[in-house]
């Protein structure tokens, strides 16, 4: 198969009150110099300096921009403005990654490298596939983590170890056949998994590569308990209405 070589890549980073770390990851991003990289900050309703740094990256980096939410806010209302945003900027792969350093750049040139290959049309920076780890957290998260994960391949009848991974690169035609605007999805958790489905659904191949996943550098988490229930009801209504993978 012919390989790719990517010519406009977006990036985009969901943040709600990110103040502390969202100034250092785009430069430590853009420190890896690739090529033809743009980030989009999608600024989620924050309430602290989030917006105020976003805005000042903007003015430094030509090749940065920001994307400023109302309420309501939610991770997945984020990553669904981050999947239609870069698509409209003609990005012909796009990359999904967290903004509290638990995803480390530094993979993102081997993630690249991989979906050029033209092998495969999604990558999945995965934790629990060998070489791969969920450092730095408790055990009862990677207990919950690993669970639901086996949960959802049996219900969606897909074989990939780390659904809920939200750090991916898709090609252009791979995510925007999951329509994103029309995700089910829209607070937490479950645009991970749904959005994997739904390229799976479509006949598009999702590649694994390991990751240490490390906890935020800085701040809180956002999450709450009812986060982890969406994607199980997000799976059943996608099995109802698509059908298994």
């Amino acid at each position: 198969m012919k390989q790719a070589k990517f010519k406009n890549i977006w990036l985009f980073l969901p943040c709600h009150n990110e103040e502390e770390n969202l100034d250092s990851l785009v430069k430590e991003i853009l420190g890896l110099r690739i090529s033809s990289l743009h980030i989009a900050i999608i600024n989620d309703a924050s309430i602290d300096g989030t917006g105020e740094i976003a805005e000042r990256l903007v003015k430094k980096y030509k090749n940065v921009k920001v994307v400023h939410r109302r309420p309501p806010r939610g991770r997945a209302l984020a990553g669904k403005t981050g999947f239609s945003y870069c698509l409209g900027q003609g990005a012909d792969a796009i990359i999904e990654m967290d903004a509290d350093f638990s995803h480390q750049p530094k993979y993102i040139p081997l993630f690249l490298k991989e979906l050029e290959k033209g092998e495969c049309d999604v990558v999945l920076g995965s934790r629990f596939i060998k070489g791969g780890q969920d450092a730095e957290r408790d055990s009862f998260r990677t207990f919950t983590s690993k669970l639901s994960g086996v949960f959802l391949r049996i219900v969606l009848g897909i074989k990939l170890k780390d659904m809920g991974s939200g750090y991916k690169v898709y090609t252009r035609k791979a995510l925007a056949s999951t329509k994103p605007k029309s995700l089910f999805s829209q607070k937490g958790l479950a645009i991970s998994m749904e959005s994997i489905f739904r390229v799976l659904k479509n006949d598009y191949r999702v590649k694994e590569m390991p990751i240490i996943f490390k906890d935020r550098r800085a701040g809180e988490s956002k999450l709450t308990w009812k986060d982890f229930f969406e994607p199980i009801f997000i799976a059943f209504k996608l099995v109802l209405r698509l059908g298994r993978a």
